[in-house]
């Protein structure tokens, strides 16, 4: 009989896989991101192998304007402030993506991200991403609509910031 603290396989000898938990931890986290809602369970499964969970200390950039770009990061947990030119123009939390048109577009970062209090992030190389789109290809234009409702919204403010 298994004592009533201990889960029900405990008696079976087998224990749970942390390796396997921390990945649908991350699919979890994956499918609340609205950009990928669209995305099944396998595409997400296959962006979850594709990330590493990494903790940003409050005060601390996640990303720096003008450098090149090799990640793109989606929020787990905390917050943080975007800056373009040192002047706020977003805040970011948890399920929000930073970084992933200079990622996909190759450029160099458009804006400084800045943690506020502890952050915990996805990170996506593009390496990774590349290998997840050819290896799901429903995923490549999913992303494609994405950046290009994102850059449609980056143009749009630009030209009311102008007026």
């Amino acid at each position: 009989m298994t004592p009533p603290d201990l889960p029900p396989f405990a008696d079976e000898g087998r224990r749970p896989d942390p390796a396997k938990l921390a990945r649908q931890a991350q699919m979890d986290h994956l499918s609340q991101v609205p950009l990928l809602q669209a995305c099944s369970k396998r595409e997400l499964r296959r962006l979850a192998q594709a990330t590493r969970l990494e903790l940003i200390e409050a005060g601390q950039p996640l990303i720096i304007e003008g450098r090149d770009s090799h990640e793109a990061y989606v929020v787990v947990a905390g917050r943080a402030t975007v800056r373009r030119n040192g002047r706020k123009i977003a805040e970011v939390g948890p399920g929000d993506v930073v970084g992933e048109l200079g990622l996909i577009l190759r450029r160099q970062r458009e804006s400084t991200v800045t943690a506020d209090t502890p952050l915990e992030v996805l990170v996506l190389e593009r390496r990774a991403l590349r290998t997840a789109v050819e290896e799901v290809p429903g995923l490549g234009w999913k992303l494609l609509e994405t950046v290009s409702d994102r850059m449609a919204e980056n143009a749009s403010s630009r030209r009311s910031r102008r007026a």
